[in-house]
């Protein structure tokens, strides 16, 4: 029989790590189940300000008592683990460890963790409801503004053509560069951004760890985000809006090499290690030849987006025909405003065929 010491320690750390991630994910799930009834109490009885006027969804969401819903859930995810024999799996576990045996070929409404999730979803539906302040009245009966709206897309004016052309080939160039200069980082940081590639070492993995970390908080911030951050470091004008598109291209693009290189046929690459190659060649002769397709095609996608995104990085600053689009829209010049709808449409249009064209080529 073996004593203490000959049990495996990586593996009740394994288990020990599992059973965190489930508590977890239980006392998330839980508590926000906590806050989303609580906020729909205090939002049906009629609480009032100090103003006397009802809450609004942000004052609700102030009053709400994190700290004791975190350690309420805590308590019940704790529990639910412990008695997950008589109270069926948790979220947590069927995440984790998947759905207990007895459980997979019965209907959610004979499950206690079937009818958590239904009530979960109905809570989120109707606390978002709220929170968004969805008003169908208002969008039913102002049907007037909309015509008036609809009126003026539908009779642009001429006025702003030459403008809107000269900002249009602007907006092009500024996500044409964009990419461009996004296409060899995206290429160099995709490589230790492959999971495949970086299990060999702790130094790999860390780099790993960095690489995917760091462009995963670059794409999670907007490109309109980055134009007011560059426009304050360079100034309004078109080289913004191109340093925020590269910024959140290579981002984008990283990931869409790295998942592509994850997924290469690993044959070539072992063959050739088998040589006593070096790590570079290989990259060069086993990874590459691989890529090179898939990668043309993803960022001639991206140039794609580069080109919706740039219309849109002109509302604050950043160059391109959205430049001169939002001060029409805030001024109510729907006339205008229709006819460079009419031109980012038509650009769009040629990109979208343009574009699905030469991917047919290159894939």
């Amino acid at each position: 029989m073996r004593n203490e010491q000959d049990i495996d320690s990586p593996t009740l750390a394994a288990r020990f790590f599992a059973q965190v991630q489930v508590v977890g994910i239980d006392a998330l799930l839980v508590g926000t189940s906590f806050l989303m009834v609580e906020f729909l109490f205090l939002a049906f009885s009629g609480r009032r300000s100090a103003t006397g006027l009802l809450l609004t969804a942000e004052g609700i969401l102030d009053l709400l008592h994190y700290g004791w819903i975190a350690g309420a859930a805590v308590l019940v995810a704790i529990a639910w683990s412990a008695t997950h024999g008589i109270f069926g799996t948790s979220p947590g576990r069927a995440m984790v460890y998947g759905l207990a045996e007895e459980e997979r070929d019965l209907p959610w409404s004979q499950t206690f963790l079937g009818w958590f999730v239904a009530i979960l979803i109905q809570l989120t539906f109707f606390s978002g409801w709220l929170i968004t302040e969805l008003d169908l009245v208002s969008f039913l009966t102002k049907f007037s503004k909309a015509a008036d709206i609809l009126n003026g897309l539908m009779h642009p004016q001429a006025s702003i053509l030459h403008q809107g052309a000269v900002l249009l080939v602007q907006t092009i160039f500024l996500a044409f560069m964009a990419t461009a200069f996004a296409i060899p980082v995206a290429f160099v940081l995709s490589f230790p951004s492959a999971r495949n590639l970086t299990r060999g070492t702790w130094a790999s993995r860390l780099l790993y760890m960095a690489a995917r970390t760091g462009m995963n908080f670059v794409r999670a911030v907007e490109p309109l985000v980055w134009a007011l951050i560059f426009i304050s470091w360079v100034g309004i004008g078109p080289f913004a809006g191109v340093l925020a598109l590269w910024v959140h291209s290579v981002a984008a693009l990283t990931k869409l090499y790295s998942e592509q290189i994850e997924s290469i046929d690993t044959g070539p690459m072992d063959a050739i290690a088998a040589t006593g190659a070096t790590t570079l060649q290989i990259l060069r002769y086993g990874v590459v030849p691989q890529v090179i397709p898939p990668f043309l095609s993803y960022t001639i996608y991206r140039w794609d987006i580069n080109v919706r995104m740039s219309t849109i990085i002109g509302f604050v600053g950043g160059g391109g025909i959205g430049y001169i689009l939002k001060p029409r829209v805030d001024l109510g010049e729907w006339g205008e405003v229709g006819t460079l709808v009419l031109l980012i449409a038509a650009t769009v249009w040629l990109m979208d065929i343009a574009s699905a064209k030469i991917r047919e080529r290159i894939v």
